[in-house]
């Protein structure tokens, strides 16, 4: 569920902030959602080696979402 967080918030972040404020918006959602599954891994049966592949995972999807608002936002312009 956390990683939900960098999905619908790079989204909207893209979609409606100023460029720069989502650029910053989605580092911080980026962060906070790799750090709450890592450190409730234990809670679930993981160890905390599980950071080596969340984070990449999460700066992927992150970056994806960013760029999927920014194409809505371009596409909101020019209609």
């Amino acid at each position: 569920m956390a990683l939900l967080l960098p999905l619908l918030g790079g989204v909207l972040a893209g979609w409606l902030a100023p460029k720069r404020t989502a650029i910053l918006l989605q580092a911080a959602f980026a962060v906070v959602a790799a750090t709450v599954v890592t450190a409730s891994a234990p809670l679930h049966g993981e160890d905390y080696g599980i950071v080596v592949y969340v984070v990449p995972i999460t700066v992927t999807v992150s970056v994806a979402a960013l760029y999927a608002g920014f194409w809505l936002r371009q596409r909101r312009a020019v209609a």
